[in-house]
């Protein structure tokens, strides 16, 4: 399979780093080209194109680093903030239009109730991708 479009899901979650690094790996070989989108989550209450300065400036300072990161392995890097009501919706919606080949999600281990939980956007994506999908999900504490 050759791999010429990846998106990288950022959450500024601490594990973004890792799926940048998977992507590159991943697209090493035929220098794929590395789409990183980060999601701000808008609260139902404001409008979906409200300006959110601390999430906004948050978002800028991953996806600098994520694209420093692609960029010193040589990779051609697109980023992008999107402000959406739901994560897995607004990451689908990219993949489509970047006609991507894989995406790729981070995430930290995470309970809650006492269970294992992968939150609302990882099974949406899994569930609705037009592609493959990775998942890097942080070694249990």
């Amino acid at each position: 399979m050759e791999i010429n479009r990846i998106l990288v899901a950022a959450r500024g979650n601490g594990v973004d780093q890792t799926g940048v690094e998977v992507a590159c790996k991943l697209g090493r070989k035929s220098k794929a080209k590395i789409y990183i989108v980060y999601v701000i989550e808008v609260n139902r209450a404001l409008p979906v194109d409200a300006i959110i300065n601390t999430d906004a400036e948050s978002a800028e300072k991953v996806l600098q680093e994520a694209e420093e990161y692609a960029q010193d392995r040589d990779f051609d890097v697109e980023t992008e903030i999107i402000q959406a009501r739901d994560v897995g919706p607004a990451i689908i919606e990219v993949a489509r239009q970047h006609n991507v080949d894989v995406i790729v999600m981070s995430m930290n281990y995470k309970k809650r109730f006492g269970s294992f939980t992968m939150g609302h956007a990882v099974p949406f994506v899994l569930e609705e991708a037009p592609c493959r999908v990775i998942i890097c999900r942080e070694p249990k504490p």
